[in-house]
């Protein structure tokens, strides 16, 4: 199972693959995919690939792991879910699916949804320019350090 979380707003998109049957986020060094902000918590949530299905378990969050606009505890990920930890939504893609993931298309989709989406929680990309051998942990906090430069 290829497994992709996307991050994207006006158009710029940046990826971040999951290698092997665990990713876990949080704003500790010791995460695979690091968000450091507040609002996330040390551990805040981790990606497993169980018998064929995507999972999504928050390991006790402060803020909690929100899956389509929902607080989730513990839910199977499907293609073009949209998985929020503290500031930062991603899109998730499964085995290339959905095929096609852009901005305009994940803003339309959010706004269909249950209400309770806020596009404003996604990050702008717009100023960053990102080589192909940036790590998914250096360009998230890049992209945080720079918000937080902002306000």
């Amino acid at each position: 199972m290829q497994v992709v979380l996307v991050m994207f707003k006006d158009g710029k998109s940046r990826t971040f693959p999951m290698k092997g049957e665990k990713l876990t986020i949080g704003r500790a060094p010791d995460s695979d995919l690091r968000i450091p902000t507040p609002d996330v918590s040390r551990h805040h949530c981790e990606i497993l690939v169980d018998a064929g299905d995507l999972i999504v378990h928050d390991v006790g969050s402060s803020n909690g792991t929100y899956v389509n606009g929902k607080m989730a505890d513990e839910t199977e990920l499907s293609p073009g879910d949209k998985l929020r930890v503290g500031p930062v939504t991603f899109i998730v893609q499964i085995d290339g699916k959905p095929a096609k993931v852009e901005g305009p298309d994940v803003a339309a989709a959010l706004a269909k949804g249950s209400g309770n989406e806020d596009t404003g929680d996604l990050l702008d990309l717009g100023d960053f320019d990102f080589d192909d051998d940036d790590d998914p942990i250096s360009a998230v906090e890049a992209m945080l350090e720079d918000d937080d430069d902002d306000e």
